[in-house]
């Protein structure tokens, strides 16, 4: 792997404490430097609101008067008939529609006026010169002016507020609001005024309505309102609101009367009528972004207090769900009793036209009316199936690809769903009593409209309420400042226990709900009427999340602000020259590095320093860089003021004014470009080389510059300029000079700060320290690897915990170590023990980027260079990695003979440190920390962070396969998460496994061990680098360097010696099934010398997922298996109980007469059966028979055994496994991950060709099973 080695450049912060040095704090506190950034800080909240409201501004200006273009081919596509929209490339068209129609908006932002202001929308002209312009309030224009000069404060709000401009389909985005969420609402409104109009006498209150506000419109009548071309007048929020004035008028206020919308009108008119006469009522637009805030006034960016959070749990309540006061009524309305409402009467819908979301909600009504979590979608897939064509060898590939495509879909109509169960009744005995017309789905959200507390029964709304009454004096009075909410529990659990019952409403009317922009034909009476309650409800949302944070806080607080010392430019650059504007320098002494920061006035104090007469100094940094040297060598060159001492001769201005030089420059203003002459770019490159040895300081880097001839474009002598144009060298200043200029509070200097520069530190520095120390070292700087990088910052962090709430252990009083593999169960301190110590004091922290491979040149995209190497490289070896059930992650490592070199768990990181072995149990650990933290959330309790825990258990097990890669020469094979393939239950959850994904690249980006030479292969001046640099995992493909990402199907519950796989649906649904499923049995016999029964079968008989595959197995009821079943003498828990396969099912058969002892072919007997308890039997039996994992929960019984003989005449089991086989379930799985990663080498190896994107790796189940299972093996 050495050939890895400088491939690409990476960036990289380090991460200091800053410890101030003699007087240093004492000048900041009394020149108020701390106070001033954090006013500033302060500011900076309220100057956000300014610029959030400039952003109003500049929405309405560049939408207003925007016509778009794709307005009729979006209704044709969004109005389309039912069977228009089942077309399989609708939803392409209709996605391509959309994304037109978001361009052409986008498209506006950067046209006319617009233009310029877009230009500087997120560059400091917004703040130094448009938004004083543009404010008119002198109080507004004050707060302005602090960030004049500071205008990099708004660097992460620009990024976040750029991403309302994009085309993309992002909620976040104006385009998005206006064509996925209030375009669809337009277009139904316009279905539903077409049945307005057909009523007269509604019809004439449009032009009543339209007398009430002329004044606001811009159309001669209503009706206008409601043709497609008045789309383009609701582009913006003013218009937004005209719009929603004709919908939903207003209630009379001060100084306005009230106007009747005509959702007003619809409701007085659908009041003496029935169901299928009523008008649906029209939906309002929402507001644009940034005005939509205004809708969650009452909630806060961030509680500050106990009052702030009772005010908006109570102003929530009121205005919103118990007293919500809609625009188009007089009354008031509870929103919960409202939806109950709706929901009890949902049957008297058009359900063919009300949709269930897919997926949990689906088999939680299944599991709810029926105990069973998959009937609901069994009875689609049967209904469905019967729909199509089938041939006599039953469904065709195709279909079987339709059909699950069926079930995938996003939404199925309740009408769908209770067809579906209908047709389904006479193949599942559950269904059996089920009567035509007992909309046994709509009646779900009414009948199920409830919980159960303490055993007792409630509807939701009762619930609500009941919980409302047990904080309602509390959230009615003001709560006393010497409490803390967040401390008092009961308090903290009756609020919970409030918002968690709200909450329970707003997750059963979910899954009715659609998103804005679904094409589904809706009964428009129901959606529209449903729609603003279940808003309202929405806002509970953030309420919720708001609310809990406040009451789970830490102790401490992480919060920190940025501090500028008087400088807006403060540590923008280290360059010598640039010290006086940026005031700020290094300095190292001894082992020791500082930071010193000039104070304003005196920011010329090291322009000229005393020589030092002693040995006791600092030496401070001379920082000597040229930057971007394709644009700074012609800067400087050319500039008007250098150009008569360069004297550039007339070719060469010729040359640069064409840009011929360059193979894609831009020539000057006014000359066109000229092809690229090499000719020229070599005399360009003599002339920088003579200007370069003329240039005062530039002349001092020593430049060793290669011929002039070597060259093949520019760009070349650029990479070469960078590469020397670098320079760290030293000044010595006495010690006394630097101590007297910070007494003098000329110079404030700061420790560079962590663990590895204590006194008392042990152990291997880390690689911060590593990084900054190599930054200064000669043998460094001999060769840039490491580079210094501008735009460093500063922070303070206030201590945030009182001196009354710090926790200390004390000094020589034993301490419970946590590790239970510790063999020291207690240790003891001679010094105090300061629980979150860190946030005890206040802190002044440096955050500064430096680059890594500073010269390298290569592309960060390394995986031909990696596939060319695994080619020429047969003693590659695999690491599998899998997360387990019963094991965080396990490592098998096979050779290219898919023999196990080493197979274990990393449930355990050993580590050696001088000879001792020190055992670490961070399952134990985590499982322990993860129970109180449940625990926590369950009380909404302080959750104590497991962040550092599960980091530093990522840390080591990347470092383990790190060591491993380079050791044992291998590639790394995991889990693909973005297959969407999920296996069960894991002992790691899929964020953990992907932040080890993420560890793991990020480490091999920059590969360095800390026990090599420097200058090894992996060493601190020679990192390998075996993994593309991170974009993101959707990016990232099936490859990445030295990792690969594989399909998970298949490689846990497989048998590792015959490859065989459960490929069986051996659910019980009736008795004809049962009995169709033993007829395809080619045999099912007794095996009298083995004493086990076999059945003999061709999986083509049963599915197509073996198609291609080997499909003649013997399967038999060898052994034992673990039942799992509730138990109900223990209180219906989960329990188990171990089966001996063969006896049962001697049981069964003898109670059923069947004989068998012969060993002649007893399928007959068994498919002509009639009673449903003997076929549910056999199909429980054969199902526990094909069962390979059995798990006995909480203990270490936890196995695979294969119910297939093998060629050795053996059954796997993994108990009795030796070294060369999977020893348990969990290995099993990171084996065969090696395997298909192994399958890939293969592959990788026979590819003929260089060009290595036309390997198309097989990621197919039919491609593995087909390497995995040996071929002319025995298992009969």
């Amino acid at each position: 792997m050495q050939q890895f080695i400088n491939k690409y450049t990476l960036s990289k912060t380090l991460r200091f404490e800053l410890k101030p040095i003699g007087k240093t704090l004492e000048n900041i506190q009394t020149k108020g430097l701390l106070q001033q950034d954090a006013i500033r800080a302060k500011s900076y909240q309220e100057v956000k609101k300014l610029i959030d409201r400039y952003h109003q501004y500049f929405i309405e200006l560049a939408l207003d008067g925007l016509k778009l273009n794709n307005l009729q081919d979006f209704q044709e596509q969004y109005l389309a008939s039912p069977e228009e929209k089942k077309k399989e490339d609708f939803k392409k068209k209709f996605e391509k529609n959309q994304d037109d129609l978001r361009k052409e908006i986008v498209a506006a932002f950067k046209t006319g006026d617009a233009n310029e202001i877009f230009k500087v929308l997120d560059k400091k002209e917004l703040i130094t010169e448009l938004m004083v312009a543009w404010l008119t309030k002198q109080e507004d224009k004050d707060r302005i002016e602090e960030f004049k000069t500071f205008t990099t404060y708004f660097i992460g709000f620009h990024e976040n507020r750029k991403n309302m401009y994009t085309d993309k389909a992002q909620s976040t985005a104006i385009a998005y609001r206006l064509v996925h969420e209030n375009l669809p609402k337009f277009l139904d409104n316009i279905k539903v005024f077409e049945k307005l109009k057909a009523v007269p006498e509604l019809h004439e209150k449009c032009s009543v309505l339209y007398k009430e506000i002329e004044e606001y419109l811009n159309i001669r009548s209503i009706d206008e309102a409601f043709e497609l071309d008045y789309y383009n007048s609701v582009l913006t929020q003013k218009q937004i609101e005209v719009y929603n004035l004709i919908i939903g008028g207003r209630v009379a206020k001060e100084n306005e009367k009230k106007i009747q919308g005509l959702n007003e009108y619809i409701n007085l008119y659908n009041q003496p009528k029935d169901k299928k006469n009523k008008i649906p009522k029209l939906k309002p637009l929402y507001k644009m972004i940034l005005s939509d805030r205004e809708s969650v006034s009452f909630l806060a960016e961030k509680f500050e207090n106990s009052q702030e959070v009772l005010k908006a749990i109570q102003e929530y309540y009121h205005a919103n769900i118990k007293s919500y006061q809609s625009s188009e009524k007089d009354g008031a309305e509870n929103v919960l009793e409202r939806l109950q409402e709706l929901l009890a009467n949902l049957s008297s819908n058009n359900l063919s036209q009300i949709y269930i979301r897919n997926g949990k909600t689906i088999t939680d009504i299944s599991q709810a009316l029926f105990g069973d979590f998959s009937l609901i979608k069994d009875a689609l897939k049967y209904s469905f199936t019967n729909t199509l064509e089938i041939g006599r060898n039953g469904l065709s590939k195709k279909q079987e690809e339709v059909i699950e495509k069926y079930l995938k879909q996003d939404y199925f109509s309740i009408t769908e769903i209770e067809v579906a169960l209908w047709n389904y009744r006479t193949e599942n005995d559950l269904l059996k009593d089920l009567e035509e017309e007992q909309h046994l789905i709509a009646n779900y959200f009414n009948s199920y409209f409830k919980t159960t507390v303490n055993d007792k029964e409630y509807d939701l709304v009762a619930n609500v309420t009941a919980k409302y009454s047990c904080i309602k004096g509390l959230l009615e009075q003001d709560y006393p400042e010497d409490k803390k909410l967040n401390q008092e529990t009961k308090e903290i659990d009756d609020i919970k226990a409030f918002l968690d019952a709200l909450m329970l409403v707003l997750h059963f009317v979910k899954p009715l709900m659609l998103p804005h922009d679904s094409t589904l034909e809706k009964d428009q009476s129901f959606y529209n009427t449903i729609a603003p309650y279940y808003e309202e409800l929405q806002y509970l949302i953030s309420l919720y999340n708001k609310v809990r944070n406040f009451a789970s806080q830490k102790a401490y607080s992480v919060e920190k602000y940025k501090l500028n010392f008087e400088n807006s430019t403060l540590l923008a650059g280290w360059d010598v020259n640039k010290e006086p504007d940026n005031t700020s320098v290094l300095f190292r002494k001894e082992n020791d590095y500082f930071l010193g920061v000039m104070d304003k006035k005196h920011n010329g104090i090291f322009k000229k320093t005393p020589k030092s007469k002693t040995q006791d100094t600092y030496s401070k940094v001379n920082y000597k860089l040229l930057p971007g040297a394709s644009k700074m060598l012609p800067k400087v060159f050319f500039s008007r003021s250098n150009i008569a001492f360069y004297n550039p001769s007339e070719e060469i201005i010729t040359i640069r004014n064409h840009s011929t030089h360059t193979k894609g420059g831009t020539p000057q203003t006014g000359f066109e470009k000229k092809d690229f002459n090499l000719s020229d770019c070599r005399k360009m490159i003599d002339f920088f080389k003579d200007s370069i040895a003329k240039h005062p300081d530039w002349k001092q880097f020593g430049f060793n510059f290669s011929d002039t001839d070597s060259y093949d474009s520019i760009d070349g002598f650029y990479r070469e300029v960078e590469a020397q144009g670098y320079t760290i060298s030293y000044t010595e200043i006495d010690e006394t000079y630097i101590h007297q200029l910070v007494d003098e509070g000329k110079l404030y200097l700061f420790q560079i700060y962590n663990k590895d520069f204590s006194e008392f530190s042990k152990g291997k520095p880390n690689m911060h320290t590593l990084y900054w120390k190599a930054l200064f070292d000669s043998e460094n700087l001999r060769d840039v690897v490491y580079k210094l990088n501008g735009q460093a910052e500063i922070f303070y962090r206030k201590s945030s915990i009182k001196k009354d709430k710090i926790i200390v252990h004390k000094a020589n009083e034993k301490v419970a170590n946590k590790n239970p593999l510790n063999t020291k169960k207690e240790s003891l301190f001679t010094y105090d023990l300061v629980k979150d110590k860190r946030f005890t004091v206040d802190k002044f922290q440096f955050h500064v980027p430096i680059t890594l491979n500073f010269k390298a040149s290569g592309y960060d995209y390394i995986n031909q260079e990696v596939l060319s190497f695994l080619r020429q490289n047969p003693d590659v070896n695999i690491i599998g990695l899998d997360r387990g059930e019963r094991h965080l992650i396990y490592l098998s490592l096979i050779n290219q003979k898919g023999e196990i070199l080493q197979q274990f768990s990393l449930n355990d990181i050993i580590n050696e440190y001088k000879g001792i072995t020190h055992k670490t149990a961070y399952k134990t650990l985590l499982e322990k920390k993860e129970k109180e933290r449940a625990d926590a959330r369950e009380n909404w309790g302080t959750i104590e962070s497991i962040k550092e825990l599960k980091e530093g258990y990522i840390s080591q097990v990347v470092h383990k396969i790190a060591k491993m890669m380079v050791e044992y020469n291998a590639i790394v094979v995991m889990e693909d998460l973005n297959m969407g393939f999920k296996r069960g239950r894991f002992a790691v959850e899929k964020q953990v496994y992907q932040k080890l994904e993420k560890m793991l690249i990020d480490k091999l980006n920059y590969l360095v061990f800390k026990d090599k030479a420097p200058n090894e292969a992996g060493g601190l001046y020679n990192a390998l680098q075996l993994a593309n640099k991170f974009e993101s995992f959707q990016k990232m493909g099936k490859q990445s360097g030295f990792l690969f990402y594989v399909p998970a199907w298949n490689t846990s519950k497989i048998d590792p010696t015959t490859g065989f796989v459960n490929l069986f649906y051996t659910k019980y649904e009736s008795i004809e099934k049962a009995q169709k499923f033993f007829e395809k049995f080619d045999s099912i016999h007794f095996n009298t010398k083995e004493q086990y029964f076999e059945f003999a079968f061709d999986y083509d008989n049963f599915t197509e997922r073996a198609t291609g595959t080997q499909t003649q197995w013997t399967v038999c009821t060898q052994g034992e298996r673990i039942l799992t079943f509730r138990n109900p003498s223990a209180n219906n828990q989960w329990d188990n109980k171990e089966i001996k396969l063969t006896e049962q099912f001697e049981d069964l058969l003898g109670k059923h007469n069947i004989s068998y002892g012969s060993g002649t072919c007893i399928k007959a007997q068994v498919a002509t059966q009639s009673g449903k308890d003997f076929l549910k039997g056999m199909m429980d039996l054969f199902k526990l028979t094909l069962q390979m994992r059995n798990s006995i929960t909480n203990s270490e019984v936890d196995y695979l055994i294969s119910p297939v003989r093998n060629a050795q005449g053996s059954f796997y089991d993994s108990r009795n496994a030796d070294a060369t086989l999977p020893k348990d379930a969990d290995a099993n799985g990171a084996y065969h991950i090696a395997k298909k990663g192994l399958m890939w080498l293969h592959q990788i190896h026979e590819f003929e060709g260089n060009d290595w994107r036309k390997l198309d790796l097989d990621k197919t189940n039919k491609g593995w099973l087909n390497f995995v299972q040996p071929k002319n093996k025995t298992n009969e």
